[in-house]
């Protein structure tokens, strides 16, 4: 069972040490960690390559092409069969590789969804993503309100051959297109109760946890629906 972990950076020299350090410390020698750089103007590049290690495929955007893109072009680099999403700025549990790849093992299972403690500066804000966002599978929860946390997540990477290209359209995230598109696509998903990642928040962050105006909300899921509507009448 080869992993690929797909992560997007962008100035991330505060924060990307710790992640990748507690990512390379569970992958056996042939598993491998994708990290795409979307043009940081900081020293996250310096950071990614004095790690020195031949596990860390490091692939640099021309242009600056935001997180879904950036994503989308780790996934379309992983060679695993088993991929996880890490986010530049989270950390990982010991046992967490151990465990979903366990999971996966022993279980008829194509992805998983675990759960995450929240810490801002230092301070636990919640012991459960899950509780905090009400995550679960449902197709139509998930269109209205996704919990689909890419840092929480691993999959098969049959998945990709029905997800990618991810659409670049507002209102469209990676971690939830693959998601609903994997519910839609009746592939066997479970979420797990089960603390995982140490879930940073920060003035940095990219994704917010905070409710948002309707008014902002509508656009973005007629983007989406739209967009998932093409791609399984159309295939594009």
């Amino acid at each position: 069972m080869k992993i690929s972990v797909c992560m997007a950076a962008y100035n991330g020299e505060n924060y990307i040490e710790k992640q990748i350090s507690s990512i390379l410390c569970q992958l056996k020698p042939d598993d491998q960690l994708v990290i795409v750089d979307d043009c940081s103007k900081d020293r996250t590049i310096n950071v990614i390559k004095n790690f020195n290690d031949s596990r860390i495929k490091l692939l640099k955007n021309k242009f600056n092409y935001g997180v879904v893109a950036t994503f989308e072009r780790a996934l379309s680099a992983a060679e695993g069969n088993i991929i996880f999403l890490s986010d530049q700025d989270d950390e990982w549990i010991d046992n967490k590789l151990s465990f979903i790849t366990n999971f996966f093992a022993s279980n008829n299972v194509d992805l998983i969804v675990h759960d995450a403690k929240i810490i801002r500066n230092g301070s636990i804000i919640s012991n459960s993503l899950f509780s905090e966002i009400g995550s679960s599978g449902g197709f139509f929860k998930n269109l209205y309100s996704n919990s689909f946390t890419g840092s929480c997540m691993a999959f098969r990477k049959d998945i990709l051959n029905k997800v990618l290209p991810i659409p670049i359209k507002k209102g469209i995230f990676h971690d939830a297109w693959i998601g609903i598109l994997a519910k839609f696509y009746k592939f066997k998903i479970i979420f797990i109760p089960k603390t995982l990642i140490i879930y940073h928040r920060h003035n940095s962050n990219v994704s917010t946890m905070k409710r948002r105006s309707i008014y902002k909300i509508i656009p973005e899921r007629i983007n989406l629906i739209f967009s998932l509507i093409k791609r399984v009448i159309y295939g594009r």
